[in-house]
């Protein structure tokens, strides 16, 4: 995000805490401090065998074998508990943070379960299908939380969203302007060709949550008239 958000006002009612939230958070953490004290080879090992590359599941790229007897195509989850950097991290986990209890919270924790790792794969087979012989690796959480903005904006839009502008001065908006608007930037940057960040991933992802919370903002209002 060009901005960073620091808190929501979406209270939490149907759950005691949001866990799986919380664990998302600690396992990216937890992972990305046991790469800072790899060296760079062991660090590039990790990552292409944990990392999602297009090649070797579109292509005839080969695949490191995966512990534990994991199939190959789990890469199209394990690739978001992995970051490139502090910052890639630190704003992931931010948003994540602000955002994902909430929706954690309609959706219980395994629908939010479903919708986060969803995401991920979803975003992940976008990148790939977009260039399915790409040889570089794609990591980061970015695709799952997008998933997670997408839901919060149909669920509360107009819940208000609390952030810091690049100044440092806080600001108050609400959720439909400030995920707008990230939504708009990552479509100008995805069509402008800008950087290495996988903006197909982050709309793909952001497209599903919204489709899931559509739904499941359909179903509870037909349950609500009844038959």
């Amino acid at each position: 995000m060009p901005f960073l958000p620091v808190h929501s006002d979406q209270e939490i009612h149907h759950i005691a805490a949001p866990y799986l939230t919380w664990g998302a958070i600690l396992v990216c953490v937890a992972a990305h401090v046991a790469l800072l004290g790899q060296s760079d080879y062991a660090t590039a090992r990790i990552l292409h065998r944990f990392g999602f590359i297009a090649g070797t599941l579109f292509g005839d790229l080969p695949q490191a074998p995966l512990p534990l007897g994991l199939p190959g195509t789990a890469m199209l989850v394990t690739y978001a508990f992995l970051h490139g950097s502090n910052g890639h991290l630190i704003g992931n986990m931010v948003v994540l943070f602000v955002f994902g209890g909430a929706v954690e919270d309609r959706l219980r924790h395994g629908g939010f379960a479903l919708l986060y790792l969803g995401a991920a794969i979803v975003g992940a087979l976008a990148e790939g299908l977009a260039a399915p012989e790409a040889s570089r690796v794609l990591i980061g959480a970015s695709g799952a939380v997008a998933g997670v903005l997408g839901a919060f904006l149909v669920l509360f839009p107009r819940a208000r969203i609390a952030l810091l502008l690049p100044i440092f001065i806080p600001v108050r908006l609400p959720a439909w302007a400030i995920i707008g608007a990230w939504l708009l930037y990552d479509a100008a940057m995805l069509w402008r060709g800008e950087g290495n960040v996988a903006w197909l991933a982050h709309l793909a992802g952001f497209a599903l949550g919204a489709a899931v919370a559509g739904g499941v903002r359909l179903g509870r209002a037909r349950g609500a008239t009844g038959p």
